[in-house]
Parts: structure tokens; sequence; C-alpha cells
């Protein structure tokens, strides 16, 4: 058997500056990811585990501890070692690997399933954690899973370019960030690149996304009364009035 993989690695060359991720398939039909890396390769599976073991008989070490928490009756006093610990950040890390896979892959709905697993493995080490010192260990990886959650989640509905829900998506991301700064602000020395990202796209996409008909009609009606066109304007106003009787608008319309 021959073990050298070095026309592998040849015929798909390392870029420093480049995620590079992509889907083989085995000969035995297996579908898997594979991640280039600086001297080698990684090779994933797509579901269950990265590594494709299941500890304890579970798919996951996350669901092992999960079941043994619901089946104690003292749930909360139960605490999970160093070591325990450290094999969760071991979960997580590969799990990281695949969902930044995913995302370089466009499998938007694959991303949002692993950094769902993810965010539940620092939620189970902030709950058992012994000390404080190993929740911040798993905790300064958290804005990184929530941004790319919420990249996921908005760019699933921007495929029907449903602006108002990817810009919902981006707002709670931010609003998730935002409390995670509170919890540990002590802890943090400079603004988060995350929440940055997030508040930098959620502009984008408010400039970007189709006018509704109200705001369409209003932005005319605007630009008429900036043209000395009273004539248009009056129809415009007397339209709006039309559709949406009540109470108008008396200030311009935030977008141009």
């Amino acid at each position: 058997m021959n073990y050298d993989i070095g026309d592998l690695l040849n015929g798909w060359e390392f870029n420093p500056d480049e995620f590079l991720a992509r889907r083989i398939r085995t000969d035995k039909g297996e579908e898997k990811l594979q991640i280039r890396i600086d001297m080698g390769l990684l090779q994933l599976e797509l579901s269950g585990r990265p590594d494709g073991q299941q500890p304890q008989g579970c798919a996951s070490l996350l669901e092992y501890y999960q079941n043994l928490i619901e089946d104690r009756d003292d749930s909360e006093d139960f605490v999970l070692e160093e070591e325990e610990c450290e094999d969760l950040f071991q979960e997580a890390w590969q799990f990281y690997h695949r969902y930044l896979s995913l995302f370089y892959l466009e499998d938007y709905e694959g991303v949002v399933t692993d950094t769902e697993h993810t965010l539940q493995i620092f939620d189970l080490v902030d709950q058992c954690a012994p000390n404080d010192e190993i929740r911040w260990y798993f905790e300064q990886y958290y804005p990184h899973a929530i941004m790319m959650q919420t990249r996921a989640r908005a760019m699933i509905v921007l495929d029907d370019e449903d602006y108002p829900a990817a810009m919902r998506a981006v707002e709670e991301g931010i609003q998730h960030i935002e409390q995670f700064v509170e919890e540990w602000e002590s802890e943090l020395e400079e603004d988060l690149p995350e929440i940055s990202f997030l508040r930098e796209w959620l502009a984008e996409l408010e400039q970007e996304r189709p006018l509704s008909q109200r705001e369409q009609l209003e932005r005319d009606l605007q630009e008429a009364v900036d043209a000395e066109n009273f004539e248009e304007a009056a129809r415009l106003r007397d339209k709006i009035k039309t559709l949406w009787p009540g109470p108008q608008r008396l200030f311009r319309p935030k977008r141009q």
C-alpha cells in the first residue's frame, strides 16, 4: 500500500491567504470534507462528529454529557473536570473547522447546525465548568460562533431576497454579542471585530434592500419637492394619503 500523499498535495496547492476546502467522494461513495493546510490536509465527516468518533456510544461528547445531566436528580451540582472540559474543547474545535469549511462551500444550513452544536458546548461549560478561567477559555470564541451563525442565517434568507428577515437575523446576532460584552467586559481589552463586522453588514443591507412601495413614493415625493415640481408632489402626496390614510410622515426619508 502506498501511503505517500505527495501527488495529492501537489495537485491542490496551499494558499496562505485563502481558506481552502472541498467536498470529495470516496471509493465507497461516501462524501467527505477536506481542508488544505500548510503541512497537508484534514479530512472530516459531513455528519456527526467531524472525526467520525462516537464517544461513550453517543453521537458526540455534548450529547453524552447532556444525557448524563438529564438523568441526574441533582443536575445543578454537576461539575465537569478539567480533563472533560478539554475533551469538549477539542470537539468544539472540530466543529469550528467544519463550519468554516461549510461556509466557504456555501452550505449555510450546515453552518447553522454546526455553530449551534458549538454554542451548546459553550452553554454546557458555562453551567458546569469548575471555574471562571475555564469558562473564559471557551467563551472567548462565542462571538465568532455567533457571527458565523448570524451570517449563515442571513445568507439563507437572502437567497430569496428577503432583506427584512436577513436584517432581523443580523440585529439578533448583534444583540447576542452585546450581551456577551456586558457579561465579560472585564476580560475584553478592545472592541470585538465580530460585532463591528455585523454592524457594518447591517448598514450595507439597509442600503441594498429594495424600497417598499411607501418608501419609494416618499422618496419620489421628496425629489419632487426638492425639484420644486409641486404638481407632481401634490399628486404623490394624494396617492400616499389614499394608500395609507392617517397621519403622514413630515420628515425626509432616511434613505436617499
